[in-house]
């Protein structure tokens, strides 16, 4: 092999590895891989921030028929001394989430399944609380009622002012498995509480009482204007992404992100996302409603009351998007495109009027189905991070990307 064909197939793959040889002129985001402090078969990752803005790495380690509960805290020396929240027998149905609340102490939630259930999604929530950073973790509490039915892997979490934190599921209390059963009365709800700083939770609120049964929902706060994003469910079976805003003791307000008109007959199990600032907000979603699965993001001026026109980021996409807005009032979205058999990572930063000014693949190959399908991103000053779990390497895996 010649000297110039060596550099020439260089230079293809580098390019190829950046996410350019597909067609997009966009310039990459540079990138590199951090070293985690796992060890074992970790999966279940989830990406938050403590209260003074530090990243904030969750995830599960399985080891002998047991899920352990774990976090660590990315500071400017490296990572801190991983810690566990709890470990239970068999399997957690959700990433565990661990965050900060505004007085500087730690929110855990974590959802393992209901013990010899005749229902194989019963699941549970519980919520600790820690005012010595995981050192150690208060009694865990069920912010809910006895009627309460919860469907796994749908729970979304958010932090509120005065050390408050708001908690978002699917119930399945008014559901039946049941095909002979009345579809009007066969749904699944949204429901929420507000847990105090007193660690009291509030009379839960039906946030809607018709959602698609297991695509998670996503929650973000701005001061007390909380939003979530969820896929929802219409009469003829229509399953198009909507966003409710609701406060405390208030009445949520939902309203349609797009009507995409996604007819289909049963959950497509892939979710929506939401960023929220001051003024303005942005959701990023998956939908198939023409038969190809596609990437969208749209943008809101009015902290999510109404989205602009969707943009679409991909036509050949596999979903499980997350979006975040940056200080230029641009997006960063990440999601799983396809490539072949494979699917890759990919990240895009996106105008609001739909120029996609960067976009990076981060990597390209299997991705895990339960419980680990999902994509993780969150931003820390001028750095943003995308988490994954790799299910070759059989570990959780996460980047940092340059977004100045």
């Amino acid at each position: 092999m010649s000297k110039i064909t060596q550099i020439l197939k260089s230079v293809a793959g580098f390019l190829l590895y950046c996410g350019i040889c597909q067609g997009v002129s966009a310039k990459p985001l540079p990138f590199r891989e951090l070293e985690l402090p796992v060890s074992g078969f970790s999966q279940q990752h989830h990406l938050e921030k403590t209260g003074d803005g530090q990243l904030l790495l969750s995830w599960v380690e399985t080891d002998m028929g047991t899920s352990t509960a774990k976090f660590a805290v990315l500071e400017e020396q490296g990572w801190s001394m991983p810690l566990a929240v709890v470990k239970v027998e068999g399997k957690l149905a959700d990433p565990p989430v661990v965050l900060g609340l505004s007085d500087g102490s730690l929110a855990a939630a974590w959802m393992p399944y209901v013990k010899n259930s005749p229902d194989r999604y019963a699941a549970e929530i519980y919520l600790a609380r820690s005012i010595d950073g995981g050192l150690t973790w208060s009694p865990p509490l069920k912010p809910y009622g006895d009627e309460a039915h919860i469907y796994d892997a749908q729970m979304s979490l958010a932090a509120l002012p005065d050390a408050r934190l708001a908690l978002v599921w699917t119930d399945m209390r008014h559901a039946s498995h049941d095909p002979a059963a009345d579809k009007k009365t066969n749904r699944y709800q949204l429901m929420a509480s507000i847990i105090d700083k007193n660690w009291q939770a509030s009379p839960e609120t039906v946030l809607d009482d018709d959602v698609c049964s297991c695509c998670r929902s996503y929650t973000d706060a701005q001061g007390e204007q909380l939003v979530t994003v969820y896929r929802d469910h219409a009469v003829g079976e229509i399953r198009d992404i909507s966003a409710v805003r609701w406060q405390a003791g208030g009445n949520p307000q939902i309203a349609n992100v797009h009507a995409d008109g996604w007819v289909i007959g049963g959950c497509p199990s892939n979710g929506p996302s939401i960023d929220l600032t001051p003024t303005n907000g942005v959701a990023a979603w998956f939908t198939a409603a023409d038969g190809k699965g596609r990437v969208k993001l749209a943008f809101s001026t009015d902290q999510g009351a109404h989205f602009n026109s969707p943009i679409e980021l991909d036509a050949d996409a596999s979903g499980y998007t997350n979006a975040l807005l940056l200080d230029d009032g641009s997006a960063l979205v990440s999601w799983r495109g396809r490539n072949g058999p494979d699917d890759e990572l990919r990240v895009a930063k996106v105008t609001s009027n739909g120029k996609v000014s960067r976009q990076t693949t981060v990597y390209r190959g299997s991705f895990p189905k339960w419980p680990s399908k999902y994509l993780a991103l969150a931003r820390v000053g001028k750095r943003a991070f995308v988490a994954w779990t790799d299910p070759l390497q059989k570990k959780v895996r996460l980047v940092s990307l340059s977004i100045d």
